[in-house]
């Protein structure tokens, strides 16, 4: 599963920056023209023409999806999560096994355990 998860990582990180360079080198549309009426297609029906970094940055962006979704299922429940420190993980670890009344180590608690009573007026 480690395998897995590097590769998809990876792949991942190489989409993401593929797609970044892709969106930064493609010109402008000039959209606030088509609202008035003008900068219209010249082709039949109003069919646009996507030039081939448009076609590309769908396609890298559909791969950019399709990634995130693959790291979601490969990442999911596979341990401590990033922020855990080491001394959290290892605190976890020490606990070990519990018993019924919740007494760490399978001992149980007497009654020579508990604290005395405050005295009080």
């Amino acid at each position: 599963m480690q395998i897995l998860q590097t590769l998809v990582l990876i792949l991942f990180f190489l989409v993401c920056a593929i797609l970044i360079f892709l969106v930064m080198i493609q010109s402008g549309k000039g959209g606030s023209v088509g609202i008035f009426g003008g900068g219209g297609s010249s082709s039949p029906l109003g069919a646009s023409t996507m030039d081939v970094v448009t076609k590309a940055t769908w396609w890298i962006a559909g791969i950019f999806f399709t990634l995130a979704i693959l790291a979601a299922i490969a990442f999911a429940d596979s341990g401590p999560a990033i922020g855990d420190t080491l001394e959290q993980i290892d605190e976890a670890e020490d606990l070990g096994p519990t018993n019924s009344s919740g007494a760490p180590g399978g001992a149980a608690p007497t009654a020579g355990d508990a604290a005395p009573a405050p005295a009080g007026n």
